[in-house]
């Protein structure tokens, strides 16, 4: 996390504009009680990319598919009013392959198409695998906006601390025998899973643990360090490589200090830590081992900062809306590892997930952010 980043602002979507060629949400950026007028740096496929900025400075809504409030209906096509009111449905998709296929923009209507083919459950384009690693800013950006707020910034700075307050127990962290390649029929797979995910999220790999279950493929969790935990039903079963990768890039993501927090961490265990910190941080005199801990585990910058964000950070700390958009950022991961959308979508309906799940990811899909991902640098 950059500890010199300026805190989020405040932003609320006021109006669109469009001049020919162009769709741009324009918001209002709240700057010490001043407003002021501005584009919106998260925005869809219809517009054109936005220049580059610091990640989380001014975004709080990505706007790919369902803006607040929608745009006049003569600003707009028809057709991407009816993707806000139907993000699930795949006529309006196609609808808008050809909308785009009209304009010469092949690579927003090969991605609609891709789309399309992924909700009907066919076959798409082959995965995407060959593309350079992510910069700090790519990543940084799969963080779905509901974490790029005071809460989420206070848990990107302390969630290791709150982790250590409340380690994984029982199984999760009885579990101590290494991933190997000869540990069952997929183990390959998994592991050149893990490493090609690793490589294109440009993280380094934690250290990898049997479960001693059939859990998850993958879990995050956080007993003396951060650590995944392979479930053994994955390393005994034949799942495509790209839906392996989904699975890989979901966990590694889920490793940062923020998401680790709300993944690996009860609701009870997360609200009593934030307790236990904000009594620490108040407290410079406190020599309990909870300080201790919290002290050696955070630099004096990282306690600094954190102090700062304890108050606007637990103000009004919804954690269930927190959980859901880790969720989200977690798929975005999951998304740009395994190269296609079809895969993606295939594990998340294999979940029987709310549908809010898949319209969360078809948001970032369909969004110019991903569009971008999708073409080698």
């Amino acid at each position: 996390m950059d500890l010199d980043a300026a805190p989020v602002p405040e932003t609320r979507v006021i109006s669109w504009e469009a001049p020919p060629g162009r769709m741009d949400p324009v918001r209002r950026v709240v700057r010490g009680g001043r407003p002021e007028a501005g584009p919106a740096q998260g925005r869809s496929f219809i517009s054109k990319p936005p220049p580059p900025l610091s990640v989380g400075a001014t975004e709080t809504r990505e706007n790919p598919i369902v803006t607040a409030p929608a745009p006049s209906p003569d600003t707009e096509p028809e057709v991407f009013r009816q993707l806000r009111e139907r993000p699930l449905d795949t006529a309006t998709y196609e609808q808008l392959a050809d909308f785009f296929d009209t304009r010469g923009d092949t690579a927003r209507a090969a991605l609609m198409r891709e789309i399309v083919e992924a909700l009907a459950g066919r076959e798409g384009p082959a995965p995407r695998q060959q593309r350079p690693p992510l910069t700090a800013d790519e990543r940084a950006g799969l963080r779905h906006p509901g974490l790029r707020t005071p809460s989420g910034e206070l848990l990107a700075c302390a969630g290791i601390a709150l982790c250590r307050l409340f380690p994984a127990q029982g199984r999760a962290a009885d579990a101590s025998e290494p991933l190997r390649a000869v540990a069952g029929p997929g183990a390959p797979a998994v592991l050149d899973a893990l490493h090609s995910s690793a490589r294109i999220l440009s993280v380094n790999l934690p250290e990898l643990v049997l479960a001693e279950d059939d859990s998850p493929p993958f879990a995050a969790v956080h007993t003396d360090k951060p650590r995944l935990l392979v479930g053994r039903a994955i390393i005994r079963q034949s799942l495509s490589a790209a839906e392996l990768r989904f699975h890989a890039g979901r966990a590694l993501l889920s490793l940062s200090p923020d998401l680790l927090a709300l993944r690996a961490m009860k609701g009870a265990q997360l609200l009593r830590a934030l307790a236990l910190l904000s009594t620490v941080l108040k407290d410079p005199k406190d020599t309990s081992a909870d300080a201790k801990l919290v002290r050696d585990t955070l630099s004096p910058r990282a306690l600094e900062r954190t102090l700062e964000l304890l108050e606007p950070g637990t103000r009004d700390f919804k954690a269930s809306s927190l959980v859901d958009a880790a969720r989200d950022s977690a798929n975005r991961a999951g998304l740009v590892a395994c190269g296609a959308v079809g895969p993606a979508v295939s594990v998340i309906r294999a979940r029987r997930s709310q549908d809010a799940e898949l319209v969360e990811l078809l948001r970032f899909a369909a969004s110019e952010r991903y569009l971008a991902l999708r073409a080698p640098r």
